[in-house]
């Protein structure tokens, strides 16, 4: 899938994600800013919008971040938009060599390299899975042929010899061999186990949401002091007309 601005999401749905969004703001918050102004000005209207709207986002942010028993006492963290979730991911499928990412891979298949216990069984199906379609991909893509096509091959034609783990500076890496139903060599794939960014988006909320309530609050605080000493005492400011 192709990746857009490294948001692993493709562009065509990012472009229309950023549309409906954009839409959707103007909308309902462009409303709430026409009737603000209409009361206090546009200066004002749109400082006490912000720091209404920032500081509800502080708000729903953290909750997606953090649960905060939103849902109980068994709330879960990463309600929002969620980034990267863990996977194994595949460096390099090759008919013998391993990854040069990592050092352990040299060692392959002596230690600290293990056969998968039966704590690995769900690895092992999911591992089986990533590894054909990998091959799949790679060899559709040496074939030049589509991923749509009728001939493309899938991961069902390839099957999955040995499997084995290790785990090296709290680093999981793996390594498959697979071959084609078909005939032909040995393929050797070697995987890491990416962690993932999966609260990155809400993270990124947050932290947007904490700098817009601190650039506007104190704008607000001095707005409404001029407020107050005008009405209070003071020149009028020039009248511009209508708001």
């Amino acid at each position: 899938m192709e990746s857009c601005l490294g948001f692993n999401v493709d562009c065509g749905t990012l472009l229309k994600g950023a549309g409906v969004t954009l839409m959707g703001f103007i909308l309902f918050v462009g409303s709430v800013y026409l009737i603000l102004t209409a009361v206090l000005g546009r200066w004002m209207g749109y400082l006490v919008l912000m720091v209404a709207f920032s500081g509800w986002m502080i708000l729903l942010s953290a909750m997606w971040a953090f649960g905060f028993y939103s849902q109980g006492p068994d709330t879960p963290v990463n309600l929002g938009p969620r980034g990267a979730e863990p996977s194994w991911v595949p460096l390099l499928a090759s008919t013998g060599e391993t990854s040069d990412r990592h050092e352990a891979f040299r060692s392959y298949p002596g230690a600290p390299w293990k056969e998968p216990g039966q704590s690995n069984a769900a690895e092992v199906q999911s591992l089986t899975g990533i590894v054909t379609d990998f091959l799949a991909e790679e060899a559709n893509a040496e074939l030049e042929i589509e991923a749509i096509d009728p001939r493309a091959l899938t991961g069902v034609d390839f099957a999955l010899d040995d499997l084995r783990f290790a785990t090296v500076g709290g680093k999981e890496l793996a390594v498959a061999e697979a071959h084609f139903l078909d005939g032909g060599p040995l393929w050797t794939v070697s995987l890491e186990y990416d962690e993932g960014s999966v609260p990155k988006y809400s993270y990124m909320f947050l932290a947007g949401s904490v700098i817009l309530f601190a650039v506007h609050l104190p704008l607000l605080d001095i707005a409404e002091r001029k407020r107050k000493d005008f009405l209070t005492g003071g020149a009028a400011p020039p009248w511009y007309g209508p708001a």
